[in-house]
Protein backbone atom coordinates (compact mmCIF):
# COMPACT_ATOMS: atom_id res chain seq x y z
CA UNK A 1 0.00 0.00 0.00
CA UNK A 2 1.35 3.49 -0.87
CA UNK A 3 0.16 6.65 0.58
CA UNK A 4 -0.75 9.89 -1.78
CA UNK A 5 -1.09 13.58 -0.25
CA UNK A 6 -3.05 15.52 -1.96
CA UNK A 7 -4.14 19.11 -0.90
CA UNK A 8 -7.66 21.13 -1.09
CA UNK A 9 -7.72 24.48 -0.97
CA UNK A 10 -9.92 26.36 1.63
CA UNK A 11 -12.09 29.61 -0.36
CA UNK A 12 -13.86 32.00 0.97
CA UNK A 13 -17.36 32.08 0.57
CA UNK A 14 -18.25 34.70 -2.79
CA UNK A 15 -20.36 37.68 -2.66
CA UNK A 16 -24.04 37.31 -3.58
CA UNK A 17 -24.20 33.46 -3.79
CA UNK A 18 -27.21 31.57 -2.34
CA UNK A 19 -28.98 28.68 -2.40
CA UNK A 20 -31.52 28.85 -5.07
CA UNK A 21 -35.11 28.84 -3.45
CA UNK A 22 -37.15 29.61 -6.50
CA UNK A 23 -37.94 32.07 -8.94
CA UNK A 24 -39.94 35.03 -8.89
CA UNK A 25 -42.60 36.01 -11.04
CA UNK A 26 -44.26 39.33 -12.27
CA UNK A 27 -46.14 38.06 -15.18
CA UNK A 28 -49.45 39.59 -16.13
CA UNK A 29 -52.32 37.61 -15.45
CA UNK A 30 -53.55 37.86 -18.81
CA UNK A 31 -50.05 36.59 -20.42
CA UNK A 32 -50.05 34.09 -17.30
CA UNK A 33 -53.79 33.08 -18.42
CA UNK A 34 -52.59 32.78 -22.41
CA UNK A 35 -49.44 30.65 -21.16
CA UNK A 36 -51.56 27.87 -18.97
CA UNK A 37 -54.22 27.81 -22.23
CA UNK A 38 -51.31 27.38 -24.80
CA UNK A 39 -49.55 24.84 -22.89
CA UNK A 40 -52.84 23.01 -22.08
CA UNK A 41 -53.58 23.34 -25.53
CA UNK A 42 -50.30 21.69 -26.52
CA UNK A 43 -51.15 18.66 -24.66
CA UNK A 44 -54.26 18.10 -25.38
CA UNK A 45 -53.65 17.40 -28.71
CA UNK A 46 -56.61 15.99 -31.18
CA UNK A 47 -59.18 15.15 -27.91
CA UNK A 48 -59.32 19.12 -27.23
CA UNK A 49 -61.26 19.73 -30.57
CA UNK A 50 -63.55 16.82 -29.80
CA UNK A 51 -64.01 17.80 -25.58
CA UNK A 52 -64.98 21.62 -27.68
CA UNK A 53 -67.66 19.97 -29.67
CA UNK A 54 -69.18 18.18 -27.06
CA UNK A 55 -69.27 21.25 -24.93
CA UNK A 56 -71.06 23.47 -27.68
CA UNK A 57 -73.21 20.40 -28.12
CA UNK A 58 -74.53 20.22 -25.21
CA UNK A 59 -75.25 24.43 -25.18
CA UNK A 60 -77.17 23.93 -28.32
CA UNK A 61 -79.14 21.53 -27.32
CA UNK A 62 -79.73 23.13 -23.70
CA UNK A 63 -81.07 25.84 -26.00
CA UNK A 64 -83.52 23.74 -28.20
CA UNK A 65 -85.05 22.13 -25.34
CA UNK A 66 -86.01 25.27 -23.80
CA UNK A 67 -87.33 26.39 -26.82
CA UNK A 68 -89.62 23.73 -26.85
CA UNK A 69 -91.46 25.65 -23.97
CA UNK A 70 -92.89 28.38 -25.75
CA UNK A 71 -95.29 26.38 -27.57
CA UNK A 72 -95.50 23.84 -25.10
CA UNK A 73 -96.91 26.60 -22.80
CA UNK A 74 -99.12 28.24 -25.75
CA UNK A 75 -100.79 24.66 -26.30
CA UNK A 76 -101.17 24.29 -22.63
CA UNK A 77 -102.29 27.96 -22.36
CA UNK A 78 -104.51 27.50 -24.60
CA UNK A 79 -103.86 29.87 -27.15
CA UNK A 80 -102.12 27.52 -29.64
CA UNK A 81 -99.29 27.85 -31.50
CA UNK A 82 -97.52 31.09 -30.78
CA UNK A 83 -96.79 33.67 -34.10
CA UNK A 84 -93.39 33.68 -35.38
CA UNK A 85 -90.63 31.28 -36.51
CA UNK A 86 -91.42 29.12 -33.37
CA UNK A 87 -94.62 29.54 -34.60
CA UNK A 88 -94.71 28.08 -38.01
CA UNK A 89 -91.75 25.59 -36.80
CA UNK A 90 -94.61 24.05 -34.47
CA UNK A 91 -97.05 24.05 -36.91
CA UNK A 92 -95.20 22.16 -39.07
CA UNK A 93 -94.65 19.82 -36.70
CA UNK A 94 -97.86 19.65 -35.70
CA UNK A 95 -98.98 18.62 -39.26
CA UNK A 96 -96.70 15.68 -39.64
CA UNK A 97 -97.21 14.16 -36.24
CA UNK A 98 -100.87 14.28 -37.62
CA UNK A 99 -101.88 16.05 -33.69
CA UNK A 100 -104.44 18.27 -34.35
CA UNK A 101 -106.11 18.03 -30.61
CA UNK A 102 -104.92 19.85 -27.42
CA UNK A 103 -103.87 16.80 -26.19
CA UNK A 104 -102.12 15.23 -28.76
CA UNK A 105 -100.24 18.53 -29.33
CA UNK A 106 -98.84 18.08 -25.50
CA UNK A 107 -97.75 14.82 -25.59
CA UNK A 108 -95.89 15.26 -29.49
CA UNK A 109 -93.75 18.46 -27.52
CA UNK A 110 -93.43 16.34 -24.53
CA UNK A 111 -91.92 13.95 -26.32
CA UNK A 112 -89.75 15.67 -28.58
CA UNK A 113 -88.60 18.20 -25.10
CA UNK A 114 -88.15 14.64 -23.76
CA UNK A 115 -85.60 13.01 -26.35
CA UNK A 116 -83.77 16.58 -26.54
CA UNK A 117 -83.16 16.24 -22.64
CA UNK A 118 -82.14 12.59 -22.82
CA UNK A 119 -79.60 13.38 -26.17
CA UNK A 120 -78.39 16.60 -23.57
CA UNK A 121 -77.44 14.23 -20.78
CA UNK A 122 -75.91 11.78 -23.17
CA UNK A 123 -73.88 14.83 -24.45
CA UNK A 124 -73.18 16.47 -21.20
CA UNK A 125 -72.04 12.90 -19.47
CA UNK A 126 -69.67 12.48 -22.33
CA UNK A 127 -68.14 15.83 -21.82
CA UNK A 128 -67.97 15.64 -17.94
CA UNK A 129 -65.68 12.19 -19.25
CA UNK A 130 -63.64 14.05 -21.88
CA UNK A 131 -63.23 17.24 -19.12
CA UNK A 132 -61.80 14.70 -16.47
CA UNK A 133 -59.39 12.92 -19.25
CA UNK A 134 -57.89 15.91 -20.16
CA UNK A 135 -57.46 16.66 -16.49
CA UNK A 136 -55.38 13.50 -15.81
CA UNK A 137 -53.61 14.05 -18.84
CA UNK A 138 -52.43 17.10 -18.95
CA UNK A 139 -51.21 16.08 -14.79
CA UNK A 140 -49.49 13.03 -16.37
CA UNK A 141 -47.58 15.24 -18.56
CA UNK A 142 -46.33 18.31 -17.21
CA UNK A 143 -45.08 15.98 -14.46
CA UNK A 144 -43.18 13.62 -16.68
CA UNK A 145 -41.71 16.89 -18.41
CA UNK A 146 -40.68 18.43 -14.98
CA UNK A 147 -38.73 14.97 -14.04
CA UNK A 148 -37.37 15.20 -17.76
CA UNK A 149 -36.08 18.28 -17.31
CA UNK A 150 -34.54 17.50 -13.79
CA UNK A 151 -32.93 14.28 -15.27
CA UNK A 152 -31.31 16.23 -17.68
CA UNK A 153 -29.89 19.04 -15.63
CA UNK A 154 -26.30 19.27 -13.96
CA UNK A 155 -26.10 17.98 -11.02
CA UNK A 156 -23.95 21.24 -9.88
CA UNK A 157 -27.17 22.66 -10.26
CA UNK A 158 -29.43 20.03 -8.64
CA UNK A 159 -27.10 20.06 -5.42
CA UNK A 160 -28.34 23.88 -5.16
CA UNK A 161 -31.82 23.53 -5.67
CA UNK A 162 -34.12 23.70 -2.92
CA UNK A 163 -35.87 20.12 -3.07
CA UNK A 164 -39.28 21.01 -1.52
CA UNK A 165 -39.88 23.50 -4.36
CA UNK A 166 -40.01 20.78 -6.52
CA UNK A 167 -41.65 18.53 -4.59
CA UNK A 168 -44.45 21.07 -3.64
CA UNK A 169 -44.92 21.85 -7.51
CA UNK A 170 -45.50 17.87 -8.40
CA UNK A 171 -47.80 18.12 -6.11
CA UNK A 172 -49.63 21.13 -6.88
CA UNK A 173 -49.33 20.01 -10.64
CA UNK A 174 -52.41 18.28 -9.53
CA UNK A 175 -54.11 20.98 -8.28
CA UNK A 176 -53.20 23.17 -11.76
CA UNK A 177 -54.91 20.08 -13.23
CA UNK A 178 -58.13 20.88 -11.37
CA UNK A 179 -58.03 24.03 -11.86
CA UNK A 180 -58.11 23.77 -15.41
CA UNK A 181 -61.34 21.42 -15.49
CA UNK A 182 -62.56 23.98 -13.55
CA UNK A 183 -62.05 26.25 -16.54
CA UNK A 184 -63.03 23.88 -18.95
CA UNK A 185 -66.25 23.71 -17.04
CA UNK A 186 -67.00 27.66 -17.12
CA UNK A 187 -66.51 27.13 -20.63
CA UNK A 188 -69.39 24.88 -20.57
CA UNK A 189 -71.21 26.73 -18.75
CA UNK A 190 -70.08 30.35 -20.47
CA UNK A 191 -71.35 28.50 -23.74
CA UNK A 192 -74.94 27.28 -21.98
CA UNK A 193 -75.21 30.88 -20.90
CA UNK A 194 -74.56 32.06 -24.65
CA UNK A 195 -77.25 29.47 -25.60
CA UNK A 196 -79.74 30.86 -23.35
CA UNK A 197 -78.81 34.71 -24.72
CA UNK A 198 -79.53 33.79 -28.28
CA UNK A 199 -83.14 31.91 -26.90
CA UNK A 200 -83.75 35.02 -25.14
CA UNK A 201 -83.16 37.40 -28.26
CA UNK A 202 -84.97 34.95 -30.08
CA UNK A 203 -87.81 35.82 -28.09
CA UNK A 204 -87.70 38.80 -27.03
CA UNK A 205 -84.88 41.11 -28.98
CA UNK A 206 -84.90 44.30 -27.29
CA UNK A 207 -85.17 42.59 -23.68
CA UNK A 208 -82.89 40.59 -24.52
CA UNK A 209 -79.95 43.78 -25.84
CA UNK A 210 -80.67 44.79 -22.48
CA UNK A 211 -79.83 41.63 -20.47
CA UNK A 212 -76.91 41.22 -22.76
CA UNK A 213 -75.69 44.81 -21.81
CA UNK A 214 -76.07 44.08 -17.74
CA UNK A 215 -74.27 40.28 -17.95
CA UNK A 216 -71.15 42.02 -19.84
CA UNK A 217 -71.09 44.85 -16.91
CA UNK A 218 -70.72 41.08 -14.81
CA UNK A 219 -67.87 40.19 -16.90
CA UNK A 220 -65.65 43.16 -16.86
CA UNK A 221 -66.10 42.92 -12.77
CA UNK A 222 -64.62 39.98 -13.17
CA UNK A 223 -61.63 41.35 -13.76
CA UNK A 224 -60.61 42.42 -10.70
CA UNK A 225 -61.70 39.13 -8.85
CA UNK A 226 -59.04 38.05 -11.13
CA UNK A 227 -56.68 39.45 -9.85
CA UNK A 228 -57.33 39.39 -6.15
CA UNK A 229 -57.89 35.60 -6.68
CA UNK A 230 -54.41 34.74 -8.50
CA UNK A 231 -53.02 37.12 -5.45
CA UNK A 232 -54.68 35.07 -2.97
CA UNK A 233 -53.56 31.48 -5.06
CA UNK A 234 -49.69 32.63 -4.62
CA UNK A 235 -50.28 33.30 -0.78
CA UNK A 236 -51.20 29.51 -0.81
CA UNK A 237 -48.34 28.46 -2.48
CA UNK A 238 -45.95 30.32 -0.42
CA UNK A 239 -47.74 28.84 3.04
CA UNK A 240 -47.31 25.60 1.65
CA UNK A 241 -43.62 25.33 0.51
CA UNK A 242 -42.82 27.05 4.16
CA UNK A 243 -44.87 24.35 5.32
CA UNK A 244 -43.81 21.38 3.54
CA UNK A 245 -40.20 22.91 3.81
CA UNK A 246 -40.70 22.84 7.65
CA UNK A 247 -42.00 19.63 7.84
CA UNK A 248 -39.37 17.71 5.92
CA UNK A 249 -36.50 18.99 7.92
CA UNK A 250 -38.60 18.47 10.88
CA UNK A 251 -38.76 14.78 9.94
CA UNK A 252 -34.87 14.37 9.05
CA UNK A 253 -33.79 15.41 12.63
CA UNK A 254 -36.97 13.89 14.75
CA UNK A 255 -35.26 11.71 16.52
CA UNK A 256 -32.56 14.67 17.50
CA UNK A 257 -35.31 17.06 18.51
CA UNK A 258 -36.99 14.20 20.56
CA UNK A 259 -33.73 13.15 22.24
CA UNK A 260 -33.63 17.08 23.44
CA UNK A 261 -37.05 17.95 23.50
CA UNK A 262 -36.19 20.85 20.96
CA UNK A 263 -39.90 19.48 19.06
CA UNK A 264 -41.64 22.89 21.05
CA UNK A 265 -40.18 25.05 18.40
CA UNK A 266 -40.78 23.37 15.29
CA UNK A 267 -44.78 22.76 16.78
CA UNK A 268 -44.55 26.63 17.75
CA UNK A 269 -43.16 27.24 13.63
CA UNK A 270 -46.05 25.21 12.13
CA UNK A 271 -48.63 26.73 13.72
CA UNK A 272 -47.84 30.31 12.60
CA UNK A 273 -47.59 28.92 9.01
CA UNK A 274 -50.96 26.99 9.68
CA UNK A 275 -52.83 30.16 10.28
CA UNK A 276 -51.39 31.82 8.17
CA UNK A 277 -52.49 29.59 5.17
CA UNK A 278 -56.08 29.06 7.65
CA UNK A 279 -56.43 32.93 6.87
CA UNK A 280 -55.25 32.88 2.76
CA UNK A 281 -57.70 29.87 2.38
CA UNK A 282 -60.58 31.79 4.36
CA UNK A 283 -60.25 34.91 2.36
CA UNK A 284 -60.28 32.72 -1.03
CA UNK A 285 -64.03 30.92 0.43
CA UNK A 286 -65.04 34.59 1.91
CA UNK A 287 -64.51 35.58 -1.88
CA UNK A 288 -66.28 33.19 -3.41
CA UNK A 289 -69.47 32.90 -0.94
CA UNK A 290 -69.82 36.46 -1.61
CA UNK A 291 -69.81 36.10 -5.26
CA UNK A 292 -72.15 33.29 -5.48
CA UNK A 293 -74.53 34.94 -3.34
CA UNK A 294 -74.48 38.67 -5.39
CA UNK A 295 -74.67 35.96 -8.11
CA UNK A 296 -77.91 34.41 -7.23
CA UNK A 297 -79.54 37.54 -6.11
CA UNK A 298 -78.64 39.62 -9.41
CA UNK A 299 -80.51 36.66 -10.87
CA UNK A 300 -83.24 37.10 -8.82
CA UNK A 301 -83.65 40.48 -9.42
CA UNK A 302 -82.91 40.17 -13.24
CA UNK A 303 -85.81 37.36 -13.43
CA UNK A 304 -88.38 40.41 -11.46
CA UNK A 305 -87.30 42.85 -13.84
CA UNK A 306 -87.49 41.30 -17.11
CA UNK A 307 -91.17 39.89 -15.48
CA UNK A 308 -92.35 43.67 -15.14
CA UNK A 309 -90.58 44.68 -17.84
CA UNK A 310 -92.48 42.13 -20.15
CA UNK A 311 -95.68 42.66 -18.96
CA UNK A 312 -95.28 46.46 -18.46
CA UNK A 313 -93.45 47.56 -21.79
CA UNK A 314 -92.97 44.92 -24.18
CA UNK A 315 -96.45 43.08 -23.39
CA UNK A 316 -94.92 39.74 -24.26
CA UNK A 317 -97.72 36.85 -24.64
CA UNK A 318 -97.69 35.16 -21.21
CA UNK A 319 -95.87 31.93 -22.81
CA UNK A 320 -92.85 33.69 -23.90
CA UNK A 321 -92.62 35.70 -20.98
CA UNK A 322 -92.50 32.52 -18.48
CA UNK A 323 -90.29 31.08 -21.14
CA UNK A 324 -88.06 33.67 -20.91
CA UNK A 325 -88.06 34.33 -17.40
CA UNK A 326 -87.29 30.57 -16.78
CA UNK A 327 -84.54 31.12 -18.85
CA UNK A 328 -83.43 34.24 -17.01
CA UNK A 329 -83.39 32.44 -13.97
CA UNK A 330 -81.26 29.42 -15.22
CA UNK A 331 -78.72 31.69 -15.75
CA UNK A 332 -77.86 31.79 -12.48
CA UNK A 333 -76.47 28.37 -12.72
CA UNK A 334 -74.09 28.62 -15.64
CA UNK A 335 -72.88 32.29 -14.48
CA UNK A 336 -72.19 31.09 -10.83
CA UNK A 337 -69.96 28.13 -12.41
CA UNK A 338 -67.80 30.60 -14.94
CA UNK A 339 -67.62 32.90 -11.81
CA UNK A 340 -66.41 29.60 -9.67
CA UNK A 341 -64.42 28.30 -12.84
CA UNK A 342 -62.58 31.60 -13.15
CA UNK A 343 -61.60 32.23 -9.65
CA UNK A 344 -60.13 28.46 -9.60
CA UNK A 345 -58.51 29.21 -12.75
CA UNK A 346 -56.86 32.30 -11.38
CA UNK A 347 -55.59 31.02 -8.32
CA UNK A 348 -53.96 27.85 -10.06
CA UNK A 349 -51.96 30.75 -12.05
CA UNK A 350 -49.07 31.40 -9.94
CA UNK A 351 -48.46 27.61 -9.98
CA UNK A 352 -48.45 27.19 -13.26
CA UNK A 353 -45.69 30.34 -13.53
CA UNK A 354 -43.96 28.35 -10.99
CA UNK A 355 -43.68 25.54 -13.17
CA UNK A 356 -42.32 27.21 -16.30
CA UNK A 357 -39.98 29.25 -14.38
CA UNK A 358 -38.59 26.32 -12.78
CA UNK A 359 -38.25 24.61 -16.15
CA UNK A 360 -36.32 27.47 -17.97
CA UNK A 361 -34.22 27.48 -14.84
CA UNK A 362 -33.49 23.75 -15.72
CA UNK A 363 -33.11 24.05 -19.45
CA UNK A 364 -30.21 26.72 -18.87
CA UNK A 365 -28.71 24.19 -16.94
CA UNK A 366 -29.34 21.19 -18.95
CA UNK A 367 -26.60 18.93 -19.93
CA UNK A 368 -25.64 18.95 -23.68
CA UNK A 369 -27.32 16.11 -25.07
CA UNK A 370 -25.56 13.67 -27.02
CA UNK A 371 -27.18 11.77 -29.81
CA UNK A 372 -24.29 9.96 -31.35
CA UNK A 373 -23.26 6.91 -28.87
CA UNK A 374 -19.76 6.32 -27.82
CA UNK A 375 -17.78 3.30 -27.09
CA UNK A 376 -17.06 3.45 -23.13
CA UNK A 377 -13.75 4.76 -22.47
CA UNK A 378 -11.28 2.29 -21.58
CA UNK A 379 -8.06 3.62 -19.37
CA UNK A 380 -6.18 5.08 -16.99
CA UNK A 381 -8.36 7.80 -14.97
CA UNK A 382 -6.52 11.47 -15.34
CA UNK A 383 -6.50 14.48 -13.32
CA UNK A 384 -4.15 17.09 -14.52
CA UNK A 385 -4.02 20.24 -12.48
CA UNK A 386 -7.71 19.97 -11.53
CA UNK A 387 -9.69 23.28 -9.87
CA UNK A 388 -13.22 23.35 -8.26
CA UNK A 389 -14.35 25.51 -5.77
CA UNK A 390 -18.47 24.66 -5.09
CA UNK A 391 -20.73 27.52 -5.36
CA UNK A 392 -24.01 28.71 -3.04
CA UNK A 393 -24.07 27.59 0.37
CA UNK A 394 -21.55 24.81 0.75
CA UNK A 395 -18.97 27.19 -0.98
CA UNK A 396 -15.93 27.34 1.44
CA UNK A 397 -13.92 24.53 0.30
CA UNK A 398 -12.66 23.18 -3.20
CA UNK A 399 -10.14 21.22 -4.81
CA UNK A 400 -6.86 23.20 -5.98
CA UNK A 401 -4.33 22.75 -8.65
CA UNK A 402 -5.40 18.43 -8.24
CA UNK A 403 -3.21 15.42 -9.81
CA UNK A 404 -3.75 11.88 -10.05
CA UNK A 405 -3.58 8.92 -12.04
CA UNK A 406 -6.06 6.01 -10.98
CA UNK A 407 -5.20 3.32 -13.38
CA UNK A 408 -7.90 0.24 -14.04
CA UNK A 409 -8.46 -2.19 -11.45
CA UNK A 410 -6.90 0.26 -8.74
CA UNK A 411 -8.22 -0.07 -5.46
CA UNK A 412 -7.73 3.41 -3.98
CA UNK A 413 -8.63 4.14 -0.84
CA UNK A 414 -9.36 7.88 0.70
CA UNK A 415 -9.02 9.93 3.58
CA UNK A 416 -9.05 13.00 5.34
CA UNK A 417 -10.73 15.46 7.29
CA UNK A 418 -14.28 16.36 6.64
CA UNK A 419 -15.02 19.09 4.31
CA UNK A 420 -11.73 18.88 2.84
CA UNK A 421 -13.02 17.78 -0.47
CA UNK A 422 -12.98 13.38 -0.88
CA UNK A 423 -16.66 13.71 -1.91
CA UNK A 424 -16.09 16.03 -4.54
CA UNK A 425 -13.30 14.58 -6.21
CA UNK A 426 -15.87 11.49 -6.26
CA UNK A 427 -18.29 13.79 -7.84
CA UNK A 428 -15.75 14.90 -9.98
CA UNK A 429 -14.78 11.35 -11.18
CA UNK A 430 -18.40 10.40 -11.41
CA UNK A 431 -18.86 13.83 -13.86
CA UNK A 432 -21.26 15.16 -11.71
CA UNK A 433 -19.25 18.30 -11.68
CA UNK A 434 -17.05 19.65 -14.78
CA UNK A 435 -13.29 20.65 -13.93
CA UNK A 436 -13.69 24.50 -13.15
CA UNK A 437 -9.79 24.15 -14.23
CA UNK A 438 -7.51 21.84 -15.96
CA UNK A 439 -8.83 18.48 -17.53
CA UNK A 440 -10.26 15.05 -16.30
CA UNK A 441 -9.65 12.73 -18.80
CA UNK A 442 -10.80 8.38 -18.84
CA UNK A 443 -8.40 6.89 -21.65
CA UNK A 444 -7.14 10.12 -22.91
CA UNK A 445 -11.17 11.06 -23.72
CA UNK A 446 -11.93 14.46 -21.97
CA UNK A 447 -14.78 13.58 -19.48
CA UNK A 448 -17.82 15.42 -21.30
CA UNK A 449 -20.55 15.07 -23.70
CA UNK A 450 -20.89 11.51 -25.11
CA UNK A 451 -17.57 9.80 -23.59
CA UNK A 452 -19.75 11.38 -20.20
CA UNK A 453 -22.71 9.48 -21.07
CA UNK A 454 -20.73 6.22 -21.88
CA UNK A 455 -18.21 6.77 -18.86
CA UNK A 456 -21.53 6.27 -16.09
CA UNK A 457 -23.02 3.38 -18.17
CA UNK A 458 -19.88 1.55 -16.68
CA UNK A 459 -19.81 3.35 -12.99
CA UNK A 460 -22.10 2.48 -9.37
CA UNK A 461 -22.09 5.06 -7.37
CA UNK A 462 -22.88 4.24 -3.35
CA UNK A 463 -23.12 7.14 -0.99
CA UNK A 464 -22.67 6.95 2.76
CA UNK A 465 -27.12 8.09 3.02
CA UNK A 466 -28.25 4.61 1.47
CA UNK A 467 -30.72 5.37 -0.92
CA UNK A 468 -33.95 2.79 -0.86
CA UNK A 469 -37.43 2.87 -2.00
CA UNK A 470 -40.74 2.22 0.19
CA UNK A 471 -40.53 -1.34 -1.91
CA UNK A 472 -39.56 -5.12 -1.91
CA UNK A 473 -35.69 -5.79 -1.63
CA UNK A 474 -35.92 -6.97 -5.01
CA UNK A 475 -37.06 -3.68 -6.52
CA UNK A 476 -34.28 -1.88 -4.89
CA UNK A 477 -31.71 -4.36 -5.90
CA UNK A 478 -33.51 -4.46 -9.88
CA UNK A 479 -33.38 -0.52 -10.03
CA UNK A 480 -29.43 -0.43 -11.01
CA UNK A 481 -30.40 -3.83 -13.53
CA UNK A 482 -33.64 -4.71 -14.01
CA UNK A 483 -32.39 -7.84 -16.14
CA UNK A 484 -30.28 -9.22 -12.86
CA UNK A 485 -31.76 -12.76 -11.87
CA UNK A 486 -32.50 -14.09 -8.61
CA UNK A 487 -29.20 -16.02 -8.73
CA UNK A 488 -27.46 -12.68 -9.67
CA UNK A 489 -29.34 -10.92 -6.72
CA UNK A 490 -27.66 -13.89 -3.91
CA UNK A 491 -24.51 -13.34 -5.21
CA UNK A 492 -24.44 -9.64 -4.71
CA UNK A 493 -26.00 -9.62 -1.56
CA UNK A 494 -23.38 -12.38 -0.31
CA UNK A 495 -20.74 -10.21 -1.76
CA UNK A 496 -22.20 -6.78 0.58
CA UNK A 497 -22.36 -9.39 3.80
CA UNK A 498 -25.99 -9.49 3.54
CA UNK A 499 -27.03 -12.89 2.21
CA UNK A 500 -28.32 -14.17 5.61
CA UNK A 501 -29.87 -11.02 6.73
CA UNK A 502 -32.40 -11.56 3.53
CA UNK A 503 -32.82 -14.96 4.35
CA UNK A 504 -34.14 -15.08 7.42
CA UNK A 505 -36.55 -11.94 6.54
CA UNK A 506 -40.28 -13.96 6.35
CA UNK A 507 -40.50 -13.01 2.76
CA UNK A 508 -37.17 -12.74 1.57
CA UNK A 509 -35.93 -10.87 -1.41
CA UNK A 510 -39.94 -9.72 -1.60
CA UNK A 511 -39.71 -8.30 2.27
CA UNK A 512 -40.19 -4.21 1.92
CA UNK A 513 -38.12 -1.93 3.69
CA UNK A 514 -40.06 1.01 4.64
CA UNK A 515 -39.79 4.49 3.72
CA UNK A 516 -35.96 5.36 2.76
CA UNK A 517 -35.33 1.77 4.38
CA UNK A 518 -36.57 2.60 7.88
CA UNK A 519 -37.78 -0.97 9.11
CA UNK A 520 -33.95 -2.21 8.61
CA UNK A 521 -30.94 -0.83 10.62
CA UNK A 522 -28.27 1.63 8.65
CA UNK A 523 -25.63 -0.74 8.12
CA UNK A 524 -28.04 -3.20 6.53
CA UNK A 525 -29.35 -0.37 4.31
CA UNK A 526 -25.42 0.10 3.46
CA UNK A 527 -25.09 -3.62 2.16
CA UNK A 528 -28.76 -4.01 0.06
CA UNK A 529 -27.35 -0.40 -1.38
CA UNK A 530 -23.69 -2.13 -2.37
CA UNK A 531 -25.32 -5.03 -3.47
CA UNK A 532 -27.72 -3.39 -6.06
CA UNK A 533 -24.33 -1.45 -6.92
CA UNK A 534 -22.69 -5.07 -7.65
CA UNK A 535 -25.06 -5.86 -10.10
CA UNK A 536 -24.66 -3.30 -12.44
CA UNK A 537 -21.49 -5.02 -12.83
CA UNK A 538 -18.90 -1.78 -13.12
CA UNK A 539 -16.26 -1.13 -14.15
CA UNK A 540 -15.81 1.70 -11.76
CA UNK A 541 -17.67 1.07 -8.15
CA UNK A 542 -17.46 4.03 -5.69
CA UNK A 543 -17.60 3.95 -2.11
CA UNK A 544 -17.87 7.53 -0.53
CA UNK A 545 -18.70 6.58 3.13
CA UNK A 546 -20.38 3.64 2.12
CA UNK A 547 -19.58 1.37 4.93
CA UNK A 548 -19.38 3.89 7.75
CA UNK A 549 -22.52 2.26 9.38
CA UNK A 550 -21.23 -0.71 9.47
CA UNK A 551 -18.93 -2.27 12.20
CA UNK A 552 -14.86 -2.40 11.37
CA UNK A 553 -15.17 -6.45 11.10
CA UNK A 554 -17.56 -6.28 8.76
CA UNK A 555 -16.55 -3.40 7.16
CA UNK A 556 -13.03 -5.21 6.74
CA UNK A 557 -14.77 -8.52 5.58
CA UNK A 558 -16.55 -6.50 2.60
CA UNK A 559 -13.67 -4.99 1.15
CA UNK A 560 -11.38 -8.34 1.37
CA UNK A 561 -14.73 -9.84 -0.86
CA UNK A 562 -13.99 -6.44 -3.23
CA UNK A 563 -10.19 -7.26 -3.53
CA UNK A 564 -10.39 -11.06 -3.86
CA UNK A 565 -13.45 -10.28 -7.15
CA UNK A 566 -13.17 -11.71 -9.89
CA UNK A 567 -12.14 -9.47 -12.82
CA UNK A 568 -12.64 -6.95 -10.39
CA UNK A 569 -13.64 -3.33 -11.17
CA UNK A 570 -11.82 0.16 -10.61
CA UNK A 571 -12.03 1.15 -7.00
CA UNK A 572 -12.95 4.51 -4.89
CA UNK A 573 -13.27 3.54 -1.23
CA UNK A 574 -14.04 6.82 0.64
CA UNK A 575 -13.86 6.26 4.70
CA UNK A 576 -12.53 8.05 7.73
CA UNK A 577 -11.37 4.60 9.83
CA UNK A 578 -7.75 4.11 8.34
CA UNK A 579 -7.43 0.67 9.78
CA UNK A 580 -8.85 -0.87 6.97
CA UNK A 581 -8.02 1.30 4.11
CA UNK A 582 -4.81 -0.86 4.49
CA UNK A 583 -6.49 -3.38 2.37
CA UNK A 584 -6.78 -0.73 -0.72
CA UNK A 585 -3.64 -0.89 -3.09
CA UNK A 586 -3.00 2.89 -2.16
CA UNK A 587 -4.16 5.71 -0.07
CA UNK A 588 -4.84 8.89 -1.02
CA UNK A 589 -4.96 11.69 1.74
CA UNK A 590 -6.95 14.64 1.14
CA UNK A 591 -5.98 17.76 3.28
CA UNK A 592 -7.54 20.99 3.66
CA UNK A 593 -4.26 22.99 3.87
CA UNK A 594 -4.11 25.03 0.78
CA UNK A 595 -1.08 24.26 -0.60
CA UNK A 596 -0.44 22.88 -4.23
CA UNK A 597 0.11 19.84 -5.01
Amino acid sequence: MADILATAALYPPSAGSAAVHGPRTSQAPLASARALLTDFAAQAGKAGPGTLVLVLAGAVLEGLSFSLLVPLLGVLWGSGAPSGRLGGMAAALFAIAGAGSQISRSLVLLALFGLLMIARSVVVAGRDMAVVSLQIKFAGALRLRLAQRLAATRWEHIARLRHARVTQLMVDIQNLAIGVQFALKALAAAAMLLAQCLLAFFLAPMLAILLFGLLMAGVLALGGMMARARLVGGQIMGANLSLLSGTAQFLGGLKLAMSQNLQSGFVEETGQTLRLLAAHQSAQLRQQALRQVAFAGLAAALGAALMMAGLGWFHLAPPVLLTLTLVVTRMAGPAGQIQQGLQQFAHILPIHEQIRGLEAELEAFAEIAQTKPQPYPEGDIVFTDVGYRPAGEDAGRGLRHFHLCLKPGDFLGVTGPSGSGKTLFADLVAGLYPPQTGTLRIGGRVLEGGTLTAWRQGLSYVAQDAFLFHDSIRRNLSWGNDAATPDEMWQALALAGAEDLVRGLENGLDSVVGDRGTLISGGERQRIALARALLRKPRLLILDEATGAIDSEGEREILRRLRAMPGRPTIIFIAHRRENLALCDNVLTIDAGGGDR
